[in-house]
């Protein structure tokens, strides 16, 4: 807001306009005036002034009109608008704030209650644009975190024996709480994982940096998978117990060579088994991370064949939401799978949630990672 304000008055009668004008004049106000509605639009449009004092009986264009206008004019920043009317008719009072207008007075125009409500109406302003800026510093910052988060994901290593990757996040917002990860170890398997961290924003979004972190250093040292998740477990309860903030994982480690393939879970919805023999997929216990200081977590073995798939997705693909509420579900996730003869399934599952979701708005991140050998 300028300093001093600037103040549009809108009135027709030349000697109420002097009388407005002098007393806001003489409380220290920068003033605009304009003798008819559409003069009144024009330089609302073209000044942007800090308030507007609208009468709302002019020639050429009401004060009614004007206020509406202004209003439906997204590209006009916040201008308050004190609606005058020359009599206490509560039709015209109730018709220019249903219009947009934020205040009235009745003429003729009492000076103390004059100063007063402008004094209002320019607090309110001064509040306003400093939630403006702090938004669009809010804004810009977060688009900084994106392109900073979005350094998290990993290049896809090529894996041999016909064994391949793909994989993608879509947050929700601008930063998410979802993550996943390839790392390639020595013994030629690669570690892989999707996990979860509760909320949104960006305190979800800084412990999934720790997260990442974390599994990455453990990595080096832990040649087990369900022991590498305990020792991560141990540093995210200790950071985060105390807040109630928790991660939910499936991680695995794959030896492309040969398919075979260990898992672990921790809270996390369980793993998609793809393949040409029905097999199913042992049950995987483990609590979700950080929330016992000492959980025991299950690892199972499965060999991967030619012709199959793995997938690990987050809670977002299934509770996807579409324009009419409703969730995207098991059913929809199982149907697209069965249809899907090309690989990787999960490009097309993303572009099937997509679809159906329409002009809905994210509700939450959507993660998905798969891996798959080649048919023989």
């Amino acid at each position: 807001m300028r300093t001093p304000p600037l103040i549009l008055i809108v009135e027709d009668n030349p000697a109420s306009l002097e009388i407005l004008s002098a007393r806001l004049s003489a409380n220290k106000y920068d003033i605009l005036t304009a003798t008819d509605g559409q003069a009144g639009l024009q330089l609302a449009t073209k000044r942007h002034p800090d308030l507007i004092l609208l009468d709302i009986m002019m020639p050429k264009m009401d004060g009614i009109e004007v206020c509406r206008r202004i209003r439906a004019d997204d590209s006009l920043p916040f201008m308050p608008i004190i609606m005058v009317t020359a009599k206490a008719d509560s039709k015209d009072v109730i018709a220019g704030l249903e219009a947009g207008g934020d205040e009235y007075l009745t003429k003729p125009v009492d000076h103390a209650a004059l100063v007063a409500r402008v004094k209002s109406m320019l607090r309110i302003k001064a509040l306003h644009d400093t939630v403006v800026e702090q938004s669009d510093q809010l804004r810009r910052q977060l688009k900084t975190a994106a392109k900073i988060q979005s350094l998290f994901w990993p290049e896809i290593p090529e894996l041999a024996g016909g064994s391949h990757i793909w994989a993608v996040s879509v947050p929700a917002g601008y930063v998410g709480g979802d993550l996943y990860d390839v790392i390639p170890l020595p013994d030629e398997s690669v570690l892989a994982y999707v996990a979860d961290v509760s909320g949104k924003g960006v305190p979800a979004a800084l412990i999934m940096a720790a997260l990442s972190t974390r599994i990455r250093s453990e990595a080096l040292v832990q040649s087990e998978v369900e022991q590498l998740l305990g020792a991560v477990n141990q540093d995210l309860h200790s950071l985060t117990a105390e807040e109630g903030f928790f991660a939910t994982i499936l991680l695995c480690r794959y030896w492309p060579a040969n398919g075979k393939l260990q898992l672990v879970r921790a809270g996390h919805l369980p793993p998609i088994w793809i393949t040409q023999s029905g097999k199913s997929l042992p049950e995987l216990k483990g609590i979700s991370l950080g929330v016992s200081d000492a959980p025991r977590y299950e690892k199972k073995e499965i060999a991967l064949s030619p012709g199959d798939s793995i997938l690990m997705i987050s809670d977002g693909v299934i509770e996807a939401e579409n324009e009419q509420n409703d969730l995207f579900g098991n059913e929809r996730l199982f149907a697209c799978l069965k249809e899907s003869s090309a690989v990787p399934r999960s490009r097309i599952l993303l572009d099937e949630i997509q679809n159906w979701r329409g002009q809905a708005a994210a509700s939450d991140d959507i993660t998905i990672l798969e891996i798959w050998r080649d048919q023989s």
